[in-house]
């Protein structure tokens, strides 16, 4: 997970570089088998990229909104966990 460690300088957005699996394919597959919309690439930040360590595969992004339930933020962990452990046993 990019960003800060302390929850009082985030937002509702996480970015994620999946080190071990193609961010793309992650992306792709999220939306595919489990009608999960992430967005991944550089978004519209390249050098910020550059920063992090990221460019140029860039992140995948995350977002919540005051109404995204537990239920369903539940939902995109366990989807992520499956995909991992997917790409883990290839």
């Amino acid at each position: 997970m990019l960003g800060s460690d302390d929850p009082v300088n985030r937002v509702g957005v996480v970015s994620v570089d999946f080190l071990c699996a193609d961010n793309a394919e992650m992306t792709f597959r999220l939306e595919r088998e489990y009608g999960i919309q992430t967005r991944c690439g550089l978004h519209c930040a390249p050098l910020a990229h550059k920063t992090l360590g990221t460019f140029p595969q860039g992140a995948v992004r995350f977002s919540v909104g005051p109404f995204t339930t537990f239920e369903e933020l539940d939902y995109v962990h366990g989807a992520v966990y499956d995909l991992l452990l997917e790409v883990g046993n290839q």
